[in-house]
């Protein structure tokens, strides 16, 4: 009897391996064939123990860093917002951010932050032997982000191109044929380390600088762009053909010249709308290369609007009070 079930275990045992190692072999073709070629195959064979589509086991869904957004209120990574204008909620480029539901850093960053008093010393007092300070305003300061960035396979290298084409888009104003043309550039929400670091702090970008290192790997991503956009580019051209014909026929072809800027006019300001609205669809923007190590250095200024800073009060935020608020006092 003992002899049969040590039989029965060895042979449990030689099952279990056998199923482990097809498992095995299953989940690296798996991850091989949802790849992008051959720039993948180390990420894939790197994931060849995980679960799955990456289904959580047990208690390792608390250690497990990944670009997705979460309601839970312990999840303390940073993070910035999604600016609510359509635009940037429905371009292709940015998907990535939207899938995660927000540009959130996936390695720990450095944050330098400060906060600031200024006081006046009076002058020209006489018989005195030390100046009187008078309060003058306080500055939450510039807030500065050094975030490293791992880049190992095309789902990566997606993100990284979000990252890049999000924060340059956080520094420019609406401008020429947009339907919002002359709005400054969008506010965002800053949040990461819990309530009374940052919570909702209301902020805009004033610098990007991202390093692309020459002693590192670059992957190659295919990327899509917005066939709207695609269309307005088309307009330009139109236009530039327009002033062409003004300054060749003069007179009449001045007419003509005009006629055919109208018409690009037209067709420009449709293609916005339309890419504004997120119903332009999309293209093929060819193949990028992105680093496989780099790192963004980020500044950012918290805005306030005058009219929250009226209501502002000091016993309620040195208190908490402001925990809840749409957007957090620093």
């Amino acid at each position: 009897m003992a002899d049969f079930i040590s039989s029965a275990n060895a042979a449990t045992g030689a099952i279990t391996g056998a199923a482990t190692a097809v498992n095995t072999a299953s989940n690296l073709a798996t991850a091989i064939s949802a790849g992008y070629g051959a720039d993948s195959l180390a990420g894939a064979i790197r994931a060849i123990d995980l679960p799955a589509a990456g289904e959580a086991i047990g208690d390792i869904m608390g250690a497990v860093a990944s670009f997705s957004d979460t309601d839970n209120p312990n999840d303390w990574r940073v993070r910035l917002s999604i600016a609510k204008w359509t635009s940037f909620q429905s371009s292709p480029v940015l998907k990535p951010l939207k899938d995660a539901g927000a540009l959130i850093f996936p390695y720990t960053p450095k944050i330098n932050i400060t906060s600031s008093a200024t006081y006046s010393s009076s002058s020209n007092i006489v018989h005195s032997n030390y100046k009187f300070q008078a309060f003058q305003s306080s500055n939450p300061g510039q807030i500065t982000i050094t975030a490293p960035m791992y880049v190992s396979d095309p789902t990566e290298g997606l993100y990284w191109i979000a990252m890049v084409h999000y924060l340059r888009s956080l520094t420019k104003m609406f401008a020429g044929n947009d339907p919002k043309a002359g709005n400054p550039p969008p506010v965002v929400m800053l949040n990461g380390y819990g309530n009374y670091v940052f919570k909702n702090v209301p902020v805009v970008v004033t610098k990007l600088q991202v390093d692309l290192a020459q002693e590192c790997d670059y992957i190659g991503v295919n990327v899509v762009g917005s066939a709207a956009g695609e269309i307005q580019g088309i307009t330009d051209s139109i236009g530039g053909l327009s002033d062409s014909l003004g300054s060749v026929l003069g007179g009449f072809g001045g007419e003509v010249a005009g006629a055919v800027s109208s018409i690009a006019g037209g067709i420009g300001q449709i293609a916005g709308l339309a890419d504004s609205l997120g119903i332009g669809g999309e293209i093929s923007g060819g193949v990028s290369h992105v680093p496989t190590k780099s790192t963004f250095t980020i500044d950012l200024m918290p805005i306030y609007s005058r009219d929250s800073v009226r209501k502002f009060s000091l016993d309620r935020f040195v208190s908490g009070g402001y925990l809840n608020n749409p957007f957090g006092y620093i």
